[in-house]
């Protein structure tokens, strides 16, 4: 028997769609570090890169069947588009953010002024309660805004240890503080000082 890394794409996405999902595995294994490499180049960031990436292939998955001439190119629209979405839910994001800080800045009430005073205050808490190294890593990407390549740079470390530092953080942070301030104030703590 001929083994599945020998078969063409075309091959491998018939053995799919009658249900060898061996078949998969050996398509998922031969373009996700290509999707992965092409998605990091256009984020900077390969943590979002993978994370993208697994959303392409998830989305490839389910669209078994679909009618695919070209298993590569089909593959690189899904990872276009999804890097499109990423995009513009991270600028939307952020202007909500930057809104949300402006709003927050113009607060005249001291009962919302003090409760968010402790609100920043617990996150700078948790903030600091992270590992030293985890810290550092953390607060160089979100106050100065450094790519993980940048950070690497400064510390004297690998990018792979940067990566696992702010998997480490921010699964800390999840843990500890409440979702809708991991995702909102959070990233608000860096508008508003």
């Amino acid at each position: 028997m001929i083994h599945l890394q020998q078969h063409t794409d075309q091959q491998l996405l018939s053995l799919w769609i009658s249900g060898d999902e061996k078949a998969f595995e050996e398509i998922y294994k031969r373009y996700f570090p290509v999707l992965v490499s092409v998605a990091w180049q256009k984020s900077g960031d390969r943590f979002i890169a993978e994370e993208v990436v697994q959303e392409c292939m998830l989305a490839f998955y389910h669209r078994r069947g679909a009618g695919i001439a070209n298993v590569g190119a089909y593959l690189q629209v899904i990872l276009r588009n999804k890097l499109y979405d990423y995009f513009r839910k991270t600028l939307i994001m952020q202007q909500h953010v930057a809104s949300a800080g402006e709003r927050v800045a113009q607060v005249d009430d001291p009962y919302q002024r003090l409760f968010q005073e402790e609100l920043m205050a617990g996150i700078r808490k948790s903030i600091n309660l992270l590992p030293e190294q985890c810290r550092k890593v953390f607060l160089l990407s979100r106050e100065e805004h450094l790519s993980n390549q940048e950070i690497a740079v400064r510390l004297g470390i690998s990018v792979n240890t940067v990566e696992q530092h702010m998997r480490k953080a921010l699964r800390r942070l999840r843990q500890e503080l409440p979702p809708a301030v991991v995702v909102f104030l959070l990233m608000a703590f860096y508008y508003v000082r």
